[in-house]
């Protein structure tokens, strides 16, 4: 979560939602009508050139070539959570997903999980502000019911803002946090994971981070140095990484059991199939779900 309102990893997001939602139902791996509303003018009109498919195509390669695997990656994981999110509704009993830094993330209106589940999402109050007053413009009430926590981490914790309401008994929780990779968030981390284990056993986490081994030699990784720089400019520079071999002991560490623990080359070979052969870069990216015993 951010001490200060930063979006620019979020519009990027949005916009790779956005180009994906462009393609053909039956060629997207899912389908985000919301996500174009918190891109600038430039963006949108970028956007609306990916209704024809070689203009598409065109700017997914300048994105490869700029930014390389960030695309696909992006689009491949956000499928994968999509998943993890209801697979873990209908099969696992959650019934509220709170969604830390949710910045532009649209889950609570675009899932379609077919069961009674209550959004929560956490974020700094001027960043929220902006993301309501853009999603009235185009649903003017509310797809679905959002529970908006305002938190600021300069002067706040997780279980300063956390209601009671949403703890009592009844409630099973998941957990999403997109985006440990600062030696801030880190920091947070050790309060933030404290507060989830005081929730009964069963309580789910998924949360992303770097690889550690490309803070230590980013030029070994391709594109890594484009990407932190562009994420360094915006002031969103990543800092902080875990080894993938050390992911087990770190959740055994915090009462957690790992469900799921995966790079961009696993969850786009899962989503792409074979067109993943040919996407490279990003792989540092991890995904983890993992369940508190």
């Amino acid at each position: 979560m951010s001490r200060a309102p930063a979006t620019k990893s979020g519009t990027y997001m949005a916009l790779f939602r956005a180009i994906e939602t462009s393609k053909p139902e039956e060629e997207r791996l899912f389908n985000d009508p919301f996500a174009a509303a918190f891109l600038s003018k430039y963006h949108r009109t970028l956007l609306a050139g990916c209704t024809l498919p070689f203009i598409r195509k065109i700017l997914s390669a300048y994105i490869q070539l700029r930014w390389p695997g960030t695309h696909t990656a992006a689009v491949a994981r956000t499928k994968l959570i999509d998943d993890m999110i209801i697979k873990a509704v209908r099969e696992d009993g959650i019934n509220q997903v709170v969604i830390l830094s949710a910045t532009f993330d649209t889950r609570a209106h675009r899932l379609n999980i077919g069961m009674p589940v209550n959004f929560v999402e956490v974020d700094h109050p001027s960043l929220q502000y902006f993301k309501k007053q853009k999603l009235h413009e185009i649903l003017h009430s509310p797809a679905k019911f959002v529970d908006y926590i305002k938190l600021d981490m300069n002067t706040q914790r997780l279980a300063d803002v956390f209601s009671s309401v949403m703890l009592h008994n009844g409630i099973k929780t998941l957990f999403l946090w997109e985006g440990l990779t600062t030696n801030m968030e880190a920091r947070e981390a050790e309060s933030i994971f404290k507060f989830i284990g005081s929730f009964p056993p069963g309580t789910q986490v998924i949360f992303t981070y770097a690889d550690k081994a490309v803070l230590e030699k980013p030029h070994a990784f391709r594109g890594f140095s484009r990407v932190n720089r562009t994420l360094r400019r915006a002031g969103e520079n990543w800092d902080y990484g875990l080894h993938p071999t050390d992911i087990t002991a770190f959740m055994h560490n915090r009462n957690m059991k790992v469900l799921y623990d995966g790079g961009a080359d696993k969850y786009r070979e899962e989503y792409f199939k074979e067109k993943s052969r040919n996407m490279k870069g990003y792989e540092y990216f991890r995904v983890v779900k993992s369940e508190l015993k």
